[in-house]
């Protein structure tokens, strides 16, 4: 079952397929660098029957990472180095994840229970209530033994996040095995101990799991991507670091796979991408729904990264079963019924399973074009124009969701409460490139007045820009605005300022436009959500 897989190996092309291409596309140069690529030979352990080819589900390329709680955003924070590499792995790519939670833990004592239910090892939030059930998921390996598949389980806690990880070991079910699924991990490991804090999960197995089988390096990857995706599905965990019999572990398996200080979803996601197509949980397409009712709103799905989906539950609270998931931008029907949940307003939708319930943070009423104020959209648009050149507060023209910035990057959020004197505000980040990786020493970390308000004025105030509303301009490399904007604001109306380019020597090359976001409010009013930088100039 050896398959090669021609991998590119330059992290800033991360999640642009789906949004067009981006290479070439930088102040500094206009031509794309050269792309090196590796071969690896993908043999993975415990896949009989996905080596078949036969009988095995159907995947399409979305995928799977469902999240409903409204309470983690895209960091701000500075992008963590890259995770674990062996010899012939890719860089790893870094989307965001936010997803079902888990409480943070705290030191048990260990389990050595091999992959059975038996006493939880991470602690729930109230030690003396009644233990949860709840559906997680836990994930194998597609038929063709290149994708991962996410796929539910109905596990008890306290300690869900351990219980997870022991449902990982037990393997597939027959009749998952049957239909073409499979695992890397060795199903007599022992999980020994599981805690959580600060948004690390330390996870301490027997050595059992480092047992190397056929595959070599590659399946020991796979493993570790398995126990990864499944941990850091929670809201709880971002990073996993890795024990054995007790010991940390900094080099793993006899081929050396570097895990550092912990192991990222971001770090396995190019060579192991999570597939769509979880069992049982279908993913509904914008057509498959009831039609709006007279005199009803439809709801469109925001704040959802590209490879993430959205859940929609049988009841409103996370805690609730998921009966679908949902695209970012899919348009669906609301039955005009909220309910708070915690910190959360939860919305009833109409589905083609019957009413479902939707974390409202992670939806937008959607407004049809003919209903939609130009007028107030270029109102609210000059306004942020004339606070960012000012320097001014901008918390009065923003969403109460905070500011979401994509330059170049997977969106990053400042919180509403922090965009009063961001204009002042010393930090400075590694603002994205289309061209360099994050890291490369050609991009000059620089502040939010630099590296956005300055950029942004500059188009906005510019005696030739132009301005389209709910309208794309499609710049010289044939590309479309609207290509260039993430998934989180796909269900959001903007408007495009177009700076064109007018340096004679790089031939109109030189162009440059911010896209702005915009939420509407049930009484018609206007605040931004989100900003997009594209650009292509020399």
């Amino acid at each position: 079952m050896s398959s090669p897989i021609n991998v590119p190996v330059r992290p800033h092309d991360r999640r642009r397929d789906a949004r067009g291409s981006q290479a070439g596309r930088s102040r500094r140069r206009a031509l794309p660098g050269t792309v090196v690529a590796v071969t690896v030979a993908f043999v993975l352990t415990g896949c009989t029957s996905a080596a078949t080819g036969s009988g095995g589900p159907v995947v399409t390329a979305v995928p799977v990472a469902a999240e409903d709680t409204g309470t983690p955003m895209p960091s701000t924070a500075p992008p963590s180095p890259p995770g674990p590499r062996a010899t012939a792995a890719p860089t790893p790519v870094d989307p965001t994840e936010t997803t079902p939670t888990d409480p943070p833990g705290t030191p048990t004592s260990p389990t050595p229970t091999p992959g059975t239910p038996g006493t939880p090892t991470t602690p729930a939030d109230d030690p003396a209530s009644a233990p949860d059930v709840r559906t997680v998921q836990v994930y194998w390996w597609a038929q063709d033994a290149m994708s991962a598949v996410a796929v539910p389980r109905t596990v008890t806690g306290p300690g869900i996040a351990a219980a997870a990880v022991r449902a990982l070991i037990v393997g597939p079910s027959e009749d998952e095995s049957d239909s073409g699924l499979g695992s890397s991990m060795p199903s007599d490991t022992l999980l020994l101990g599981l805690t959580i804090r600060n948004g690390t999960a330390t996870v301490d197995l027997s050595r059992e799991f480092e047992r190397s089988g056929v595959g070599g390096s590659t399946a020991d990857l796979a493993k570790l991507a398995q126990l990864t995706y499944t941990l850091t599905q929670f809201a709880s965990v971002d990073l996993v670091r890795l024990h054995l019999d007790g010991e940390p572990i900094a080099t793993f398996s006899g081929h050396g796979i570097e895990v550092g200080d912990g192991l990222r979803r971001a770090d396995f996601t190019r060579q192991f991408p999570i597939m769509a197509g979880s069992v049982g949980t279908p993913t509904w397409d914008e057509g498959e729904f009831p039609p709006v009712p007279a005199g009803g709103q439809a709801v469109r799905v925001v704040r959802v990264a590209a490879d993430d989906l959205l859940n929609v539950r049988r009841g409103p609270g996370a805690d609730r079963t998921i009966m679908g998931r949902l695209r970012p931008g899919t348009r669906a029907p609301s039955t005009g019924r909220e309910q708070p949940v915690g910190s959360s307003t939860w919305v009833e939708l109409r589905t083609p399973a019957g009413q479902g319930w939707v974390n409202g943070t992670y939806l937008t009423r959607d407004v049809p074009a003919d209903e939609f104020s130009e007028a107030d959209a270029l109102a609210v648009v000059d306004e942020l124009g004339r606070r960012l050149r000012a320097g001014d507060d901008l918390r009065p023209v923003v969403s109460d969701h905070g500011l979401w910035i994509a330059h170049h990057e997977p969106p990053v959020v400042i919180d509403h409460d922090d965009l009063d004197d961001v204009a002042d505000d010393p930090t400075t980040r590694r603002w994205g490139s289309n061209a360099v990786a994050l890291d490369s020493p050609e991009i000059r970390p620089e502040t939010f007045a630099k590296a956005i308000a300055e950029s942004f004025v500059d188009v906005w105030d510019d005696d030739d820009n132009q301005v389209l509303v709910l309208q794309t301009f499609e710049g010289p490399n044939g590309r479309t605005a609207a290509a260039a904007i993430p998934s989180e604001f796909l269900g959001f109306p903007w408007v495009t300022l177009h700076d064109p380019g007018d340096d004679p020597q790089y031939g109109g090359l030189d162009w440059q436009q911010w896209m702005v976001s915009l939420e509407v409010a049930d009484d018609g009013s206007m605040t931004v959500v989100g900003l997009t930088l594209d650009e292509w100039a020399p």
